[in-house]
């Protein structure tokens, strides 16, 4: 009479209990064969033993097989409690955190966990499973890039709650969004340059930067209006008064007296020139006379 096989080691028996309890669906025995590297004989002979085990303890779990596979189910006999504490979870309300990623998941599905994490700035995964719970939000692909991750979209469910026929009723996002169209983002080179003049502690544009008016944002210049690509804030000045104007007054005169001398001299130079010339002239004709008058050949 041979002996029985012994049973799995206790640490490989406890990880096989772990595995059956958080496995999202069944696992096969090959894949728990490998995950605990003991023969797949002696895995299904423990799974046989711990399901006998569970039933005979009358556990509020019970393991069997089913697709394919291992998991574990709540138990038959505690089915009317299971029910009665997942209806009290769909009946609360929804949270603030649930409100908006439900909000995102209607506007932008199908849409994986990570792009609504992306969206709202914060971890999602607890409201996407709240919303999973209550039957608002469910799986409805895989993402065919890196990773296969799941996408998730509305139900059914939640267009009833709504009072909707189909996506297409939800209010538009524009009719959320401010009145004035959101001002044209700068180019990258108009943003270096004003990095550049701000750690300098030069004065910013108020015109054109990098070749980009004004007039294709909301508080640009008009389209009739002259832009300069170099012009920039005028410099800051005093309070305006009166005397500021007499000082004004007083360089514009000066300015003029220095633009009519600079006229006079240059008028003065030019005639000089022209006198100097005509000397020069006369001179050369009194000399080309004098020497016909000495010419022995001559009248």
């Amino acid at each position: 009479m041979t002996s029985p096989r012994p049973r799995l080691p206790a640490d490989a028996r406890q990880a096989l209990e772990a595995l059956l309890f958080l496995a999202d669906e069944p696992l096969d025995l090959v894949t728990l064969s490998e995950l605990l590297e003991v023969p797949e004989n002696d895995v299904q002979r423990e799974l046989g033993e711990l399901s006998e085990e569970f039933t005979e303890q009358r556990r509020g779990m019970e393991i069997r097989q089913a697709g394919g596979g291992w998991r574990m189910y709540s138990a038959p006999e505690a089915r009317g409690v299971v029910e009665r504490w997942t209806l009290i979870g769909r009946t609360g309300r929804l949270t603030q955190a649930a409100l908006e990623t439900l909000a995102v998941i209607a506007y932008k599905q199908p849409i994986s966990r990570q792009e609504i994490g992306d969206i709202r700035g914060v971890n999602a995964d607890a409201a996407v499973r709240s919303l999973v719970a209550r039957g608002f939000v469910e799986e409805v692909g895989r993402d065919e890039g890196a990773g296969h991750a799941v996408l998730y979209g509305t139900t059914m469910t939640l267009l009833e709650r709504l009072g909707l026929n189909s996506l297409e009723e939800l209010p538009a996002l524009t009719d959320y969004l401010p009145e004035a169209p959101a001002p044209d983002e700068p180019e990258l080179g108009a943003l270096k340059e004003i990095r550049r003049r701000l750690a300098a502690g030069e004065d910013l544009p108020s015109r054109r930067l990098g070749g980009r008016d004004d007039a294709a944002t909301n508080t640009g210049a008009g389209e009739d209006e002259d832009l300069d690509d170099d012009g920039g804030l005028p410099a800051p000045s005093g309070v305006s008064g009166r005397g500021d104007e007499r000082d004004m007054d007083d360089l514009t005169d000066r300015l003029e007296r220095a633009a009519r001398s600079a006229a006079d001299r240059l008028r003065q130079a030019i005639a000089a020139g022209e006198a100097a010339t005509e000397a020069e002239e006369d001179a050369g004709e009194e000399a080309a006379d004098a020497q016909g008058g000495s010419d022995p050949d001559g009248g």
